[in-house]
Parts: structure tokens; C-alpha cells; sequence
């Protein structure tokens, strides 16, 4: 579908096996990208295996405009680890790695990517979504902006030794 300028409109959809490889440079350039902002968030990138891992389960989803692929994300129905607690032992789903390409940075499309996610889960009968990220610096702000509320914050140790501040979301989705 095209917009009323005859450019292609935004669509997010599961990305397809072959373009994991583009997905995975998408979120390395992202990481890179946050370190030079000095934002505290995937300072140690994941592995491509866990990418690979996200694709077999068909959690990877890209926002493509026409044939290219200008954001990720990934959308898991799980329990997770660190907020069992807070939320118990039943599946939610989850807003993780939104990265966007360098070539498509500051046209909204990390936003759209969301907005295209709520509604993608919104149509499968979800009622909330959930993210967790750095309680320090812009992301909190920028996914409130977007419908998220702070939940909870807490102290999160990494593998790395680190223990960061770490803010629980939620977004209710209106069915």
C-alpha cells in the first residue's frame, strides 16, 4: 500500500529467514550507535545465536518500507526471568530490541515499528505489552510517549558483573 505521496507506507510483518543477516546489522549499528549517545543499553550486544534462536521461535519482525528494511523488533510470548515476581508465572508479551537502520534514523520509525506492533498484537487478542530498559537516560521517556507506564524499577546484575537500574513498562492494548 502507498501513501497519498505515492511512497510506500510502513508494514511490519515477521521477518523471513534470509533476512536475519540484515536484522542482525541493523541491531550491531544500534548498539554502536547508543554507546556514542553514551545511553547504557545493550553495551554488550547479543550473540547472532540469539537471533537465529528468535527466528526458529518467529519472534523477529521487521518494519519494511516497500522492499527495505528500516527497523526491528522482537515481540516474545514468555515469562520473564527477572519479573517473575511482579508479574507471576504466566505468559506475557514482550517488546524487545528495537533498533532502527543508520540510513532511516529520525523519521519516527522506531515509534511506527512500536505503534505497527501494539496493533499487530492488538488483532491476536493481546491486552498489554511489556518492555524493560535502562531506568536512567531517554528510553523511559521516549516509551511513555509512546503509551508505556513505569511499573517498577529495580537492580538488575548482568552476566558482565554490572548491576544497572532497570525500569519495568506496560502498555495496555485496546481491543
Amino acid at each position: 500500500m502507498e501513501s497519498k505521496d505515492n511512497s510506500p507506507r510502513p508494514a511490519l510483518r515477521a521477518l523471513r529467514g534470509d533476512e536475519v543477516e540484515v536484522a542482525y546489522g541493523i541491531y550491531l549499528q544500534a548498539c554502536e550507535w547508543l554507546k556514542r549517545k553514551g545511553v547504557r543499553q545493550w553495551m554488550v550486544p547479543k550473540p547472532r545465536a540469539t537471533f537465529d534462536a528468535r527466528q526458529r521461535r518467529g519472534e523477529n519482525y521487521g518494519l519494511f518500507l516497500g522492499h527495505n528494511l528500516v527497523a526491528i523488533v522482537t515481540l516474545s510470548f514468555e515469562v520473564h526471568a527477572h519479573w517473575r515476581e511482579k508479574l507471576g508465572a504466566n505468559k506475557r508479551w514482550w517488546l524487545h530490541t528495537l533498533a532502527v537502520a543508520p540510513d532511516s534514523r529520525g523519521r519516527r520509525l522506531g515509534e511506527e515499528t512500536v505503534l505497527a506492533a501494539v496493533s499487530l498484537l492488538g488483532s491476536r487478542g493481546a491486552s498489554e505489552l511489556l518492555l524493560d530498559c535502562g531506568a536512567d537516560g531517554v528510553l523511559p521517556e521516549y516509551y511513555g510517549k509512546l503509551g508505556f507506564e513505569a511499573l517498577e524499577k529495580k537492580g538488575i546484575a548482568y552476566p558482565s558483573g554490572n548491576t544497572f537500574l532497570i525500569v519495568l513498562m506496560r502498555r495496555n492494548i485496546e481491543k
